[in-house]
């Protein structure tokens, strides 16, 4: 009899006479899911971080879908202001409070209209952004994208408008000698300069072109784009370009089906030079570019594309078919990238094929795990990613229940990880927006939206009072904690329908006791593993026997379905639940043993779980296999 094993780094038992498989070849498909450090788990969930964007006292109502998260790098302080933008205003995080402030636009923009908003009204029109000094030495931050009317300006104050030479604007600014700068898809800091994308000049769209201003110093060059050093350089091609990010001294722009390198020269008069590299596929979604580990990944209609700036190469050979037969093509540009530094996975929001015809919003992200070389699938609801190390920096004596964090009124009912407070400021945080202006944390040990209940009706549907939520029709939601109408505990219930404040339930809770009081809302997770068709022996013609499987589980996981197919049937021989905590409650991994005792020509198991509290997490997969006879296929 052999021994292959899954995962396996952290069994802590005897490795000898053991096959390891790698997980990357292991798992056919995961969702919902992921393996690091060799260890299978369901995703981790996720929370609000700080307050609704716009319900401070004083702000302007907004609702609008969140379309940047920046870090805005303050140089005169070495620190970092966290920064978001949704399709009408700009926001500022403040750590004293974990409140998102509106930034208001200056007094001549709200002179031309006391409602003056940003007035992004496609999903797809994502804003780019990028810190910068002026002549002066102040910092700036400037916001542009092919929704704006026009480019805008932050100076630490108000909003104002780069491409205007007022007090609160940018009385540096001059124009480029083609005619006034509109708007630009992006905008870098780059070779002591600011550079705009696939800018729109004097009524003229130069798509494949680049706008950069003279090497900024004393005088204001850094704002002049018509001064010696300043000029507009076009790639040789008549593609759309799709993008552009900073790879190491270059920059990388995509294009639909070509890859090109904006690098610098020693000429201050030229200062870029334009080359084209070998490429095997394009580009489609605008702001789908993630760089990391000094390669760029990209997403087009037919692949996964990757570059380090001397060739492009396709990421994604596990999944050749992915991106044509699972993303919405229609809809690709909605398409949003990022890059989540604590588990080391590539995240691409997207739109599913085959989905909600009605909206232009994304609801699923496609998962490349940079370390384990895995893929998957995440049920998200999210519009763009971004990330930060801002966040509450709060001592014991400071954790209270209040309007952010109402659960913190009882120990029982503390979502937060409590190991986790009082130093989540110093680290590195993975931030998501959605369409509701609603701003969240990924990574948290706990389930995907935590809310507290404020009220239940006795009806039929029953409705559910909660605080600002993003709760919708079709979640899976569990019950707990209710004081008076103690018989919808622990109940997992669908959303049927959802507003900010309140959600309705596919439950009658006509004949239950009256609410009193607390409770928790807690969407669940739905996580699956498909393991990839097993026979380690068919290279020698023959079927396989498999005597039994083991199961290293966490003490505290979910409780996990396995079903067992043969040969690659429609239903499974076999159903089995593992619970590590019924099996034995005082370790800290439990070993759990499937018997199979079945001839098979090939094997496939699919691990599935549905979490309303603990997380999966599977150690290790022991399969005991051994030749058996000769193969039916």
């Amino acid at each position: 009899m052999e021994i292959y094993e899954i995962t396996g780094f952290k069994s802590g038992i005897d490795r000898e006479g053991v096959n390891f498989l790698d997980p990357s070849d292991a798992f056919e498909e995961i969702e919902n899911g992921y393996i690091y450090r060799q260890e299978l788990q369901s995703r981790k969930g996720f929370a609000r971080f700080g307050n609704r964007l716009g319900s401070n006292a004083g702000d302007k109502t907004d609702g609008t879908r969140v379309m940047g998260i920046f870090e805005n790098i303050l140089p005169a302080t070495s620190t970092n202001q966290l920064l978001v933008v949704t399709q009408k205003y700009l926001y500022r995080y403040s750590n004293v409070d974990n409140k998102f402030y509106q930034i208001p636009f200056n007094a001549r923009l709200l002179a031309i209209d006391p409602n003056y908003n940003f007035n992004i009204t496609s999903n797809e029109s994502y804003v780019s952004g990028t810190t910068y000094l002026d002549k002066d030495g102040n910092e700036r931050f400037v916001l542009t994208g092919k929704g704006m009317s026009s480019i805008y300006v932050y100076n630490g104050t108000v909003v104002g408008e780069y491409t205007n030479t007022g007090v609160d604007d940018n009385p540096a600014y001059i124009a480029p000698a083609l005619g006034a700068l509109t708007r630009a898809t992006k905008v870098i800091w780059f070779g002591e300069r600011i550079n705009f994308f696939s800018p729109l000049i004097g009524g003229v769209h130069y798509v494949q072109g680049v706008l950069y201003s003279g090497i900024r110093n004393t005088a204001g060059n850094g704002d002049n784009f018509n001064v010696s050093g300043a000029g507009l350089l076009s790639a040789d091609t008549y593609e759309l370009m799709k993008g552009a990010h900073i790879l190491g001294n270059i920059i990388v722009m995509t294009f639909q089906r070509s890859t090109w390198t904006l690098e610098k020269t020693r000429d201050v008069f030229n200062p870029y030079l334009v080359r084209k590299i070998p490429s095997v596929l394009g580009t489609d979604a605008t702001f789908s570019g993630v760089v990391w580990a000094d390669k760029l990944n990209s997403l087009g209609r037919t692949a996964l594309i990757t570059t380090d700036g001397r060739q492009s190469l396709r990421i994604d050979n596990k999944i050749p078919y992915f991106t044509s037969d699972k993303i919405d093509e229609e809809n690709i540009e909605l398409t949003y990238g990022g890059f989540d530094r604590e588990i080391g996975q590539f995240l691409f929001l997207y739109k599913k094929s085959g989905g909600d015809t009605t909206v232009d919003v994304q609801d699923k992200a496609l998962v490349y795990n940079y370390e384990e070389k895995t893929w998957a699938t995440y049920d998200y609801n999210f519009s763009v990613l971004g990330q930060t190390f801002d966040g509450e920096e709060l001592a014991w004596s400071e954790i209270l229940k209040s309007d952010a964090h109402p659960s913190w009124g009882e120990w029982g009912t503390t979502e937060e990880v409590w190991s986790k407070i009082g130093v989540a400021k110093a680290t590195q945080k993975t931030l998501a927006g959605d369409e509701n202006s609603i701003i969240y944390q990924l990574n948290l040990d706990y389930d995907d939206y935590f809310e507290s209940i404020t009220g239940i009706t006795q009806a039929d549907p029953g409705v559910v009072t909660v605080a600002a939520s993003s709760f919708s029709a079709g979640d899976f939601v569990s019950i707990t904690e209710v004081v008076g109408m103690t018989e919808i505990n622990d109940q997992a219930v669908e959303v049927l329908a959802s507003t900010t404040t309140s959600v309705t339930l596919d439950l009658d809770t006509t004949a239950y006791t009256a609410y009193t009081s607390g409770g928790v809302l807690a969407k669940s997770i739905p996580f699956k593993a498909t393991m990839s068709p097993f026979n380690p022996f068919r290279s020698e013609g023959r079927k396989c026997y498999i005597s039994h499987i083991e199961f290293l589980l966490d003490g505290n996981s979910s409780p996990v379905y396995v079903d067992v197919y043969m040969d690659e049937e429609d239903e499974p021989f076999k159903t089995v639940l593992l619970d590590p905590t019924v099996t034995d409650s005082t370790k800290d991994r439990i070993w759990i043993n499937l018997t199979v005792n079945q001839e098979v020509n090939f094997l496939t198991l699919r691990m599935r779980s549905d979490s309303v509290s603990n997380r999966v997490k599977i150690t290790s997969i022991r399969i005991h296999a051994d030749r058996a006879g000769l193969d039916s296929y």
